[in-house]
């Protein structure tokens, strides 16, 4: 995935053609921010675990 994140969605920056999708525009993030997207990840992960195991 996208920033080394699998399995979780992330919305990235893209351009968008007639078709959809033509290219993902990775941006270079500095270690600082990514380390704040680690951080991010693991909330959402922690929160998507919370609500798997509720019976909704």
């Amino acid at each position: 995935g996208e920033y080394g994140v699998n399995d979780l969605y992330l919305g990235v920056p893209v351009i968008l053609g007639k078709n959809g999708i033509e290219r993902i525009i990775e941006l270079d993030l500095n270690d600082g921010e990514k380390a704040l997207l680690a951080t991010s990840e693991s909330a959402v992960r922690d929160v998507k675990h919370v609500l798997d195991g509720l019976s909704l």
